[in-house]
């Protein structure tokens, strides 16, 4: 397996360390530029709209109209030519803006680490990696994830690497030698997230039903039965990107459970 640092400084290197990490992947979006150019893709069909229906007002002879395959119009021809063209052009686009729109932002730290690097190594030229400057147009290519396990990994991570001196000298870092460079390979990072996934559920379903054992009001558990669904929510609102819909039906699941 080839390091980060086997490829010669400037764009090998940059790419080679982006291709190790697929959340890295991220890149411009350009919205304003997809808005004028679909706000003039759209201004032209109407203008080739305006065009035929003219032309269709101004036919002199109704068999044309009636019957296609005897329109021996040229301009109505060419004008349909133009049409399907830019239509097809029109659809296009807008199929690849809406699927660009539909790309979710990064996660800041991954659009810090790659700033750091670049910053200490001065590989890129700083017009060239500006682009990670646009915050609010930035997207990731990468695969989306379960949010909850993603930021519980980004957390565990920054533990790890704070608290674990030896973390970065571990066998499962071999992308780069660069003790300042942590990508992990390994699966402890996703185990430990997981486990600690499991706990805070566990916690939060059988709290409130140990709580509500030593409570002996109903007034008393009803406050204990709405504050931990509070609390359920709360977590399921920051760790995952649930519609209202989801929280609603979510909210009633767990006041089920636990009642």
């Amino acid at each position: 397996t080839h390091l980060v640092e086997d490829y010669r400084p400037g764009y090998p290197r940059f790419t080679a360390l982006l291709s190790a990490y697929d959340p890295y992947f991220l890149c411009r979006r350009f919205s304003k530029l997809r808005a004028r150019l679909l706000l003039l893709k759209q201004d032209r069909l109407s203008v080739l709209e305006q065009k035929l229906e003219q032309v269709d007002h101004e036919e002199t002879s109704p068999l044309f109209l009636g019957k296609s395959r005897c329109d021996r119009n040229s301009e109505r021809i060419s004008l349909l030519s133009d049409i399907e063209s830019c239509l097809a052009n029109y659809d296009q686009f807008a199929q690849s803006t809406y699927q660009m729109l539909s790309f979710g932002p990064p996660q800041q730290r991954d659009v810090k680490s790659l700033q750091n690097w670049l910053d200490n190594t001065g590989y890129l030229a700083r017009e060239e990696r500006a682009y990670l400057t646009h915050h609010r147009e930035l997207v990731s290519l990468a695969p989306v994830g379960d949010s909850a396990i993603v930021q519980l990994e980004a957390w565990v991570e920054d533990k790890f690497i704070r608290l674990w001196r030896d973390f970065g000298k571990n066998r499962l870092h071999n992308v780069s030698n660069d003790p300042n460079v942590y990508i992990y390979s390994g699966q402890w990072i996703q185990q430990t997230a997981r486990a600690l996934l499991l706990l805070l559920i566990t916690l939060l379903l059988l709290m409130p039903v140990i709580v509500c054992n030593f409570v002996g009001t109903i007034s008393a558990r009803i406050a204990i039965v709405m504050i931990a669904t509070i609390s359920y929510l709360l977590v399921v609102s920051l760790l995952t990107r649930s519609r209202t819909m989801e929280l609603i039906m979510a909210a009633a699941t767990y006041v089920t459970v636990i009642s």
